[in-house]
């Protein structure tokens, strides 16, 4: 056991340590066990800097008003239309739970999910997090407690639940519940707008469209989840290159297309589902798989998962446009 899990164990709600100690089991039928994807906004989904822009009110003509610029991730395109595919919406609920004042959420979910936003199961933002008026004017820590999502989805629970954040201090009642995500900001929108024109560069031409993994053939993937460690390490991974867009996003699909086929979302994340690589015997970094872990930083673990993405994305016929604009 980790230090981290150790010193969340001792807070954590018994029956929620009870479940999450649950070994999870494989299931055929992913539409016997939905899920429920919980995502955060800012520094998970999109980068959204201090710096305010002048914008004009169309309906209110030559007036104008200050907003936040946003940037949505690379790879938010195939990422938002996996998540409302027909075929993944069988087994998937997805809403959004933000820190973020109800105003500035509703502007990130129109740059998140445009017209799907009517597809999310919910939209929660500052003001379901039980702040008192002090707290929730200005910046302070907040907690995603999930019991509080159960009471309202009660057909969920730490089995089915899965929150992508990119802070673990808002997931700590539930850390095995939590993909621990690399927050998207400054430094990772820099590179990826390096390597777009680095890549434009190269190819000669001006266009955005953004993808870096044009020449992979995906479809080779699809029956390569369950090969040899070694494979998992070194094949997979050199599918792809680590210096190219930020492939999150990617990974998040690859680690949801496993855990379709998983009864308990906490104990597969909890036994090191994600380190594991889907493949027995590979390991990543630091502490043996807890939520907790950077799993992020391990390059091969981060491209296995985005590989496994991206045949998920093959098998739906979603083209793969990593989608970074320099005009944003």
């Amino acid at each position: 056991m980790s230090t981290m899990e150790k010193r969340n164990s001792r807070s954590l709600n018994p029956v929620y340590k009870t479940i999450a100690l649950t070994p999870s089991s494989f299931i055929s039928n992913p539409t016997a066990n939905r899920k429920l994807l919980v995502l955060d906004l800012n520094g998970t989904l999109v980068f959204r800097p201090k710096k305010y822009v002048n914008t004009t009110l169309a309906h209110d003509g030559p007036s104008s008003a200050k907003v936040r610029v946003i940037h949505p991730r690379s790879y938010m395109t195939p990422f938002r239309e996996y998540l409302f595919h027909p075929q993944t919406k069988k087994w998937l609920d997805t809403m959004v739970w933000s820190s973020a004042q109800p105003h500035s959420v509703n502007d990130m979910i129109q740059h998140s999910f445009g017209d799907h936003q009517g597809e999310l199961k919910a939209v929660w933002a500052r003001d379901t997090l039980d702040l008192d008026p002090v707290a929730y004017n200005k910046k302070s820590v907040t907690i995603k407690d999930l019991t509080k999502l159960w009471k309202a989805f009660p057909s969920h629970s730490a089995k089915s639940t899965l929150l992508v954040d990119d802070s673990t201090q808002k997931a700590r009642l539930q850390p095995w519940n939590h993909i621990f995500v690399k927050e998207y900001g400054q430094a990772e929108r820099r590179s990826d707008l390096d390597y777009l024109r680095k890549q434009n560069v190269s190819q000669g031409s001006p266009g955005d469209k953004g993808n870096d993994h044009h020449d992979l053939d995906v479809s080779d993937l699809l029956g390569n989840m369950t090969l040899t460690p070694s494979f998992a390490k070194t094949s997979l991974a050199s599918q792809s290159s680590s210096t190219g867009f930020d492939s999150i996003l990617l990974a998040v699909i690859g680690i949801l297309d496993v855990l379709k086929h998983q009864d308990n979302v906490s104990g597969w994340l909890r036994s090191g589902g994600i380190v594991l690589c889907g493949a027995e015997g590979v390991t990543g970094g630091g502490g043996g798989g807890t939520i907790g872990d950077r799993w992020f930083d391990t390059a091969h673990i981060v491209e296995w998962w985005a590989n496994r993405g991206r045949a998920a994305l093959a098998e739906l016929n979603i083209e793969v446009v990593a989608g970074a604009l320099t005009n944003r």
